[in-house]
């Protein structure tokens, strides 16, 4: 009868927890600065192809769970740009296009990506700073290279749309989060600022030159709105 009284009063109380949790919606954008992580081996060849990093954006929506004054639960689903730049003094292949001396290959996949994160919070209701961290899930919609050539500025010659099933692109992700940021009272909800580090451990595509795959990896800046219900 005692074990049993134990379990009510807890099934009692992760109710009454989740009765007076608080639930935000919201939206996100920002920028990406993102590059791919290439294997150890890659430094031990000659020719490597050198993989410089891009800007891309992100806008997507968020919601947040708070269980509590100091940790709170929080999902996204975003639209969000990967990919990388190649700027190379010998011939190369990229996703079966041709890169000749000189030109500048940049690469943009476009992913619907899912953040699942556990949020640290603290502060209080006017200002509010916070740390994330979680996995996150993703799938890889299009893409597509941009050929430049480099004269005394990078002047874009054309696109190519890549077909990332013929290419062997391995189109979903599995990869780590980890931010920080302030969040300040705006009206109903509050308004954000963070930064995050994110990281693929799923090998995207073959390095060129190599049988080796890279992962994904960057850093975001974003900015948005949570209204609490």
């Amino acid at each position: 009868m005692k074990t049993t009284k134990i379990i009510f009063a807890a099934v009692l109380a992760l109710a009454s927890a989740q009765l007076s949790a608080q639930v935000s919606f919201g939206i996100k954008a920002g920028w990406n600065f993102v590059n791919v992580k290439t294997p150890s081996i890659v430094s031990e060849v000659e020719q490597v192809p050198d993989f410089k990093t891009i800007t891309t954006r992100q806008f997507g929506f968020v919601s947040e769970l708070e269980l509590n004054d100091h940790f709170a639960l929080q999902g996204e689903l975003l639209h969000t740009g990967k990919g990388f730049k190649l700027n190379e003094n010998f011939d190369l292949e990229l996703f079966g296009l041709p890169l000749p001396v000189g030109a500048v290959a940049v690469t943009k996949v476009h992913y619907l990506e899912m953040p699942l994160l556990a949020k640290a919070k603290f502060g209080n209701e006017v200002v509010e700073g916070y740390v994330v961290a979680g996995p996150t899930f993703g799938y890889a919609i299009n893409g597509k290279v941009t050929t430049r050539a480099k004269v005394l500025v990078e002047v874009d010659l054309f696109d190519t749309k890549l077909d990332l099933d013929a290419i062997g692109y391995e189109r979903f992700e599995v990869g780590g989060v980890l931010g920080a940021g302030m969040a300040f009272k705006a009206g109903n909800g509050k308004l954000f600022f963070d930064g995050r580090y994110t990281r693929g451990f799923t090998e995207s595509y073959d390095v060129p030159l190599l049988s080796e795959k890279v992962q994904n990896k960057g850093f975001s800046l974003s900015a948005g709105y949570l209204y609490s219900f």
